[in-house]
């Protein structure tokens, strides 16, 4: 009984330390949302947060759904924000849709500006939008 109180004391530790020590990322949102539109042209009003304790630069990046492409046709108002900790901020997304395909799905990522090292922090979401039929 002994042997096993001593392999679940551990486990049951090293849990309780990964739960009391957060992970922290800046934060996106919605990640995923979709819409119609009548135009060619769509648009998302997102919320970018910091959650980190100190002033922080972002970059906001348009992708495409592979996360590793840069995207045409989009446009981030603002494209780079500096946000206090715990602010958060509201951002414009818009993008062009192909009239032949009447649908388009963009990856935004939102990325700390100013930190160096191998892994980066990055947040990402997905975002569709589709044409609307035309009634007549």
């Amino acid at each position: 009984m002994s042997s096993l109180k001593a392999v679940i004391a551990p486990l049951f530790l090293a849990l309780g330390l990964a739960m009391a020590a957060p992970a922290f990322a800046q934060s996106l949102s919605p990640l995923e949302k979709s819409g119609l539109t009548p135009s060619d042209r769509k648009a998302f009003r997102l919320q970018v947060g910091n959650p980190y304790q100190r002033r922080m630069t972002f970059s906001l990046l348009p992708m495409l759904p592979d996360y590793a492409t840069s995207a045409k046709g989009v446009v981030v108002k603002p494209a780079e924000l500096t946000l206090g900790p715990g602010i958060t901020r509201n951002i414009i997304v818009t993008f062009d849709i192909d009239p032949a395909k009447k649908e388009r799905t963009i990856a935004l990522c939102v990325m700390p500006k100013a930190m160096d090292g191998p892994i980066l922090p990055r947040v990402c979401g997905l975002y569709t939008g589709r044409m609307a039929g035309r009634g007549g």
